[in-house]
């Protein structure tokens, strides 16, 4: 008679792109560690997807929130250069909608480049780690994640939440910003509570241990590249807060 043959256990190698987007919220360092000599492109389209088309089911939901915010840009611009009239705004409209359209599907797949660009510059010759830049990639595609999150749960909270009076995309964030009016500070402050948003703390610290587990970085550099890619997110609400608006 002979004995059972003992199971074959599962390579990490293995295991499905489903169990890597579950597991990057429970185990994070174990997606890092197995994936970090694959190719980077099945994450990376599939979150630009995600985003892209999260984009779409939002934009009529929250679309109280775009109008507020475009027609702010417009005043601004307005009293930036007199000579601009309402009737002039008003024909820009259209060419503004397809600007907007355009800019949600190729926004979300030149912003991950953007970032894993950064990441590679940072980790590769600021901390002299052995990080390729498909691995940045790779690292920050999955860090995305929390966004994808973010972009549900603002969708969800768009259908269930009268959104009709409000005025900031912050105001449906877990952000310090969502318990201010944006009228009660400047857009600079404002924009700096918001950005320290729960998901983009989170974003940032799967980059860390990105870093660490499939991109071979010292935890200390790791760290500090971490503390470097959040200051860079926040260089535009710091620019505004420099010019006092």
């Amino acid at each position: 008679m002979t004995e059972p043959s003992a199971a074959v256990p599962t390579s990490p190698d293995n295991a499905s792109m489903a169990e890597d987007f579950v597991d990057i919220f429970v185990a994070p360092a174990k997606v890092f560690a197995r994936r970090a000599k694959a190719s980077p492109m099945m994450p990376y389209l599939i979150v630009c997807v995600l985003l892209i088309v999260l984009f779409f089911a939002s934009k009529n939901v929250l679309s109280p929130i775009f109008d507020a915010q475009m027609a702010k840009g417009m005043a601004a611009s307005m009293k930036a250069n007199p000579q601009l009239t309402p009737e002039m705004i008003e024909k820009t409209k259209p060419i503004t909608n397809v600007i907007i359209n355009v800019g949600g599907v190729v926004g979300p797949p030149i912003l991950l480049l953007i970032l894993a660009l950064i990441t590679w510059v940072i980790g590769r010759f600021f901390m002299s780690g052995p990080l390729t830049f498909g691995t940045a990639l790779l690292i920050t595609s999955y860090a995305c994640i929390p966004r994808v999150v973010s972009s549900v749960l603002g969708l969800v909270q768009g259908l269930v939440l009268d959104v009709s009076k409000m005025t900031s995309p912050y105001q449906l964030s877990l952000s310090p910003a969502r318990f201010f009016e944006p009228t009660a500070m400047s857009d600079g402050m404002y924009a700096i509570l918001g950005s320290l948003d729960l998901f983009t703390i989170w974003g940032t610290a799967l980059i860390v241990i990105g870093l660490i587990h499939a991109g071979k970085l010292e935890k200390s550099k790791a760290i500090t590249t971490g503390v470097i890619m959040f200051v860079v997110g926040c260089i535009p609400a710091l620019w505004m807060l420099a010019k006092g608006s």
